[in-house]
């Protein structure tokens, strides 16, 4: 499987990704460190928080989006649930539910990762 390199608010992530998917996630990847640079450009966020709050400041856009696709289709259901995503991204049928998928499962991340590094630094 191929690795790609995303630079993100000013640090290099290597991910490895499917065949094919290069364009794609070097495409979130962008996203991604557009979301960071305008969270962590109030100053005072550590890496980690910023990357949670680029995280939610995507979430927010997506479910505006979402918003905006039901009041404008509201025959069709809109599913925002965690829980109700699939597994594997693969199984989206489009670019929008790969991100959304995607962006869920990293601010999960990056609570987790804050949660440990607060927890860490209580204990010093």
């Amino acid at each position: 499987m191929p690795d790609i390199r995303l630079s993100i608010a000013g640090r290099i992530y290597t991910v490895t990704c499917q065949p094919g998917e290069e364009e794609h996630l070097a495409r979130l990847g962008s996203m991604m460190d557009a979301a960071a640079r305008k969270a962590g450009a109030s100053g005072g966020l550590n890496e980690t928080r910023a990357l949670l709050f680029a995280g939610l400041l995507m979430a927010d856009d997506l479910a505006e989006a979402q918003d905006r696709e039901a009041d404008q289709n509201p025959s069709a259901p809109v599913d925002a649930e965690t829980e109700n995503a699939p597994a594997d991204p693969l199984e989206h049928d489009n670019d929008a539910e790969l991100a959304a998928h995607a962006i869920e499962r990293l601010a999960a991340r990056i609570e987790n990762m804050a949660e440990a590094l607060e927890k860490q630094t209580d204990q010093s």
